[in-house]
């Protein structure tokens, strides 16, 4: 449906419904990591007791509501059971870290069954309790290696060498093809239509697309291919994630609503009519973000990347490799 009256940006009552759609994911995406980084910033004035590790588990994580899969959040929660005494009365809690594989959560949890950790409690209500993560993560970083065994985790560099030099580039061009393809689409919304040479962005798609792929397969390896999203995008930040699959989404609902739309059936121009540029720059957007969101990803996890002194990848939580024991060397 075209849009009678033009888009103005400083009368939201103008904006198109999809905008409302995009703010409100965006906003969701910022619930959660909002609300850890209160309990974090909070559980640091809270006084310390030294505490211990007495049990190890991963579990599915819990559905929102009591019945709605969590199919878009990591697949696994690492929960380390701990006691610890205030004033002589002993207390117990749970800390809880998600993964998105069972590799990666067993992998954190190993060793720290039986260790000693700090615990930071509630003076007012010293039942309410959390691990410290400078603590933790000093146990995470001085255990042994991991001899190989049933919960090994291996780290996959997914990026070729071949192609770590462009990757950059390749996600700028991502970035600049969901710009255009934005702006294209908002044009179309309200009955534009852009210049014919547009049309590049069909091209750029292909040119972005196909290393995202190859990336994106050494990343998956053998995980299950219903994890796909859940892997390729683990270390992007939660907002992104929630964009490619409201892009995906809104892509799927403009094609439906334009195929109930009657179509001009004789253009005269060479350039298409705006139904058209709207169908297909929906379709771009979804395509584009997916590659940002992928490789960004990619490079996130290039920049965390540690190596053994063999030349291994790493775990960035190790302080050794787990398949040869060699130090973990930063590049």
């Amino acid at each position: 449906m075209i849009l009678e009256n033009p888009i103005r940006w400083t009368d939201p009552g103008t904006w198109p419904w999809f905008f409302y759609v995009w703010i409100a994911l965006f906003l969701a995406s910022g619930l959660k990591p909002l609300r850890r980084w209160i309990q974090r910033n909070r559980a640091t004035r809270w006084p310390n007791v030294m505490g211990e590790i007495q049990s190890v588990a991963v579990n599915e994580p819990k559905p929102y509501l009591g019945f709605i899969p969590r199919r878009n959040s990591p697949g696994h929660v690492a929960e380390l059971g701990y006691a610890y005494s205030v004033a002589g009365k002993a207390e117990v809690g749970i800390y809880r870290r998600e993964f998105w594989t069972a590799g990666e959560a067993w992998e954190f949890l190993r060793d720290l069954k039986g260790k000693t950790v700090a615990v930071q409690y509630n003076p007012d209500r010293p039942s309410s309790s959390t691990l410290s993560e400078t603590s933790l993560d000093t146990l995470l970083h001085t255990r042994a290696p991991n001899p190989a065994g049933e919960f090994s985790f291996a780290v996959v560099d997914a990026v070729p060498d071949w192609l770590k030099p462009f990757l950059q580039v390749l996600i700028g061009m991502a970035g600049l093809g969901l710009a255009l393809s934005l702006w294209v689409h908002l044009g179309a919304v309200v009955g534009r239509q852009p210049a014919p040479f547009f049309w590049i962005l069909h091209v750029g798609i292909f040119v972005v697309w196909f290393p995202t792929v190859l990336i994106a397969r050494k990343q998956l390896g053998n995980v299950n291919r219903r994890d796909f999203w859940k892997v390729v995008l683990k270390s992007s930040p939660e907002w992104a994630r929630y964009a490619v699959y409201g892009f995906f989404a809104y892509a799927v609902i403009n094609f439906l609503m334009l195929s109930f739309q009657n179509r001009p059936t004789e253009n005269n121009g060479a350039n298409p009519p705006a139904l058209e540029w709207r169908l297909f720059s929906g379709h771009w957007m979804a395509f584009y973000s997916a590659a940002l969101a992928i490789l960004s990803s990619a490079a996130r996890q290039q920049a965390n990347l540690l190596r053994c002194s063999n030349g291994h990848p790493v775990s960035p939580s190790a302080n050794f490799c787990g398949r040869c024991g060699q130090p973990a060397i930063r590049f």
